[in-house]
């Protein structure tokens, strides 16, 4: 019900006062750092738009404004068994939302609902639709479709395309936003972050940090090549006509880019929210409550113990520069190797 979230009482009662008015946004953004919590809302608004005995109706637009929650309707959707509601979550090892799941919802809404009320379109970690699916998705959302309606969630949507944001209605969720990161990079960066504390801060130890990000870098593309490889239509349909093979060949390599893109900007962005937390460090006087990297307490005090406040500032700087020349056609050995050179640490 979307009277029982006491940590979220801004985003439910704009979407009540939305149902009251009947101006319900056809494609909402849900932005917060709890997964959870934000399906929970979106189960929630699916539930109040279908309750069968709500609450309360707005007289205004004849639709519900919050659910009970019990009754038949309310409890499919909240075990994820009522057609109407689709829940969409990235797919394969490198987690992504691929073009299939997104043409295969926008063929789905194109049918006329049996219940002929809303159908609504969940979308679990929008930042994860890679750049085929983000294109076709947003071809829909140009042109939506009567009475279906779009619920995209994110930790991060600085990772979802300006184009998409722009046709959603944004929706904060409170709390600590520590952006969710995959654990494979995580654990990179742990080691990376403890071999830049137990250094001098020398010439030598950043040049020793080069090595691993860039094996990693390797390794990373290496796994998301074999991947999307062994997923392609190229492999799944070999005898295929040649043009055909040829488009998917495109499309696979154009994947493959994307995708590595994707993968090796969250690296660089976990370095950046760590010099963060060592810039908020100096700026404090100690360690904050917000870091983003809290087991990382000790590595982040040492090395925010050997630099000035304009030194951490000047870190993360570098760190948006990298991330734009990362996007130009200079080697990417040499710009992590001047990055990593012009950081203090």
């Amino acid at each position: 019900m979307l009277s029982s979230f006491p940590n979220q009482k801004i985003v439910a009662e704009t979407l009540r006062r939305s149902l009251q008015s009947g101006r319900l946004a056809h494609a909402s953004l849900f932005v917060g750092p709890d997964l959870n919590e934000m399906e929970a809302m979106a189960t929630a608004l699916a539930q109040t738009l279908h309750c069968e005995n709500p609450p309360s109706r707005s007289e205004e637009s004849g639709l519900n404004t919050d659910a009970c929650g019990v009754c038949r309707s309310c409890t499919l959707i909240a075990q994820r068994k009522d057609s109407n509601v689709r829940w969409i979550y990235p797919e394969s090892k490198i987690r992504i939302i691929t073009t299939d799941q997104i043409r295969q919802l926008i063929s789905s809404f194109q049918l006329k609902s049996l219940s002929g009320g809303h159908e609504i379109a969940v979308l679990c970690g929008a930042d994860r639709l890679n750049v085929q699916a983000a294109n076709a998705f947003l071809k829909t959302l140009e042109e939506p479709f009567p009475g279906k309606l779009f619920i995209l969630l994110t930790h991060d949507a600085q990772k979802i395309l300006p184009t998409i944001l722009s046709r959603c209605r944004r929706f904060i969720f409170e709390g600590i936003n520590r952006p969710l990161i995959e654990s494979d990079i995580r654990d990179w960066l742990n080691v990376f972050v403890q071999t830049a504390a137990s250094s001098t801060g020398d010439i030598i130890c950043r040049y020793s940090l080069l090595a691993p990000m860039v094996s990693k870098l390797a390794d990373m593309q290496a796994a998301i090549e074999t991947e999307l490889t062994n997923n392609s239509p190229l492999s799944l349909y070999p005898d295929a006509e040649e043009k055909q093979k040829e488009r998917w060949e495109k499309e696979l390599q154009a994947a493959i880019a994307s995708e590595y893109r994707r993968q090796r900007s969250a690296m660089i962005g976990a370095v950046e929210l760590w010099l963060r937390d060592v810039w908020l460090t100096l700026v404090t006087g100690a360690f904050p409550e917000t870091a983003h990297f809290p087991d990382l307490q000790s590595s982040t005090e040492k090395v925010a113990g050997r630099i000035t406040e304009k030194q951490a500032r000047e870190n993360l700087k570098n760190v948006g520069q990298i991330i734009k020349s990362l996007e130009t056609n200079i080697q990417e050995a040499l710009i992590l190797e001047v990055f990593l050179l012009k950081l203090s640490l």
